[in-house]
């Protein structure tokens, strides 16, 4: 019995780090992305949907979507793997019965400072809500960064992953977190007329 409690230990660990490998090789083969006018909404209730069928079955789900949003340059698969990493964040942060609200709104003022020095406008909102136990103060400044992970057997690159997409989006990503009360949110910006008639 000692031996078959080391090996599922073993097995478990294997598994861990295969699964750490595979999180690495993905972070670090991400491909450019193949930007096309999206609308966001579709992109959420993709998202949403897996989510309540699978790792988020024990959560509810609340919409509350501003309807008049304009659509967005992106990637529509990498913006789907960012909303499944987020919601899968909160629902294994929530506890049977807690609450997901996927928000959206428009935000003309939020403007962005880009490294060159110009000035980025990102009106599109999108924001996670959950109701579960908030980030750990520890780590909360160091979030999007590599291998921080507020949970045990977390290997802190889903986080990490996601930033890095919606920077490649021209994007922004942000949190705030209290116990009870933590946001993800994002900003894009809003698909030109020129983006639009070229597709």
């Amino acid at each position: 019995s000692e031996d078959q409690e080391m090996t599922d230990l073993i097995v478990d660990e294997c598994r861990r780090i295969v699964k750490l490998l595979e999180q690495v090789e993905q972070f670090g083969n991400l491909r450019p992305p193949v930007a096309k006018p999206v609308n966001i909404h579709d992109i959420l209730d993709r998202a949403r949907q897996s989510a309540s069928v699978g790792f988020g079955a024990h959560m509810m789900f609340v919409e509350d979507y501003d309807p008049s949003l304009p659509q967005t340059m992106a990637d529509a698969d990498q913006l789907l793997q960012v909303f499944l990493n987020l919601l899968k964040n909160a629902s294994e942060a929530g506890s049977a019965g807690g609450t997901i609200r996927l928000r959206t709104f428009y935000d003309p003022s939020l403007r962005v400072r880009r490294p060159d020095g110009t000035h980025a406008r990102l009106p599109l909102q999108i924001e996670v809500i959950d109701d579960g136990p908030g980030l750990p103060p520890a780590i909360a400044d160091h979030i999007f960064e590599p291998f921080i992970s507020g949970r045990e057997n977390g290997t802190g690159l889903g986080l990490a992953l996601v930033s890095k997409i919606i920077s490649e989006h021209d994007g922004w990503i942000s949190v705030e977190s209290v116990p009870g009360h933590t946001v993800f949110r994002i900003s894009l910006p809003r698909a030109m007329a020129a983006d639009l008639q070229e597709n």
